[in-house]
């Protein structure tokens, strides 16, 4: 369990930070949010102290999906579009559908006055959630494999 958490959290830090890094240099969210009034109130400024603990923090948010998904896992690792179940997963739960009243979830759509503009943010976490999934689960069937000394039978059942 333990190898799975940290192969989890490895792959989500390095995903996070590398496409967080690669769409704010792209996407312009920077002026997207100080142009709009309601983001200047509710976005902390980008030098704030907890905005630069975000990429830390990512162990612990790591470690906390690990746990959630750990239980599942063979549903994952051993179907051969195990990654893409993963994706799915983690795409709705954590965004989409998430019970947060944030900007983008369905919650937010209904409760609050962001504006919705689905180029902004999603296509980063999409691409992230994407990436992760594949990369993790082919680091976890080839580790696995190792391990244990047996190639993974990879079932052919969606």
């Amino acid at each position: 369990m333990l190898k799975f958490i940290l192969r989890f959290i490895t792959v989500h830090v390095i995903t996070y930070t590398a496409f967080g890094i690669f769409f704010m240099l792209v996407s312009g969210y920077f002026e997207y949010f100080s142009s709009d009034p309601l983001f200047q109130l509710v976005m902390k400024e980008s030098d704030a102290l907890s905005v630069r603990l975000a990429i830390p923090a990512q162990i612990f948010r790591g470690a906390l999906m690990a746990l959630a998904i750990y239980p599942f896992r063979e549903i994952v690792v051993s179907h051969r579009y195990g990654w893409l179940k993963l994706f799915f997963l983690l795409f709705i739960l954590t965004s989409v559908g998430s019970v947060i009243t944030g900007p983008g979830s369905i919650e937010g759509f209904l409760y609050t006055r962001f504006s919705f503009d689905p180029l902004i943010g999603y296509p980063e976490i999409g691409l992230q959630m994407f990436a992760f999934s594949w990369l993790f689960c082919r680091w976890q069937i080839s580790k696995v494999a190792k391990e244990t000394g047996v190639e993974t039978q990879r079932k052919e059942m969606n």
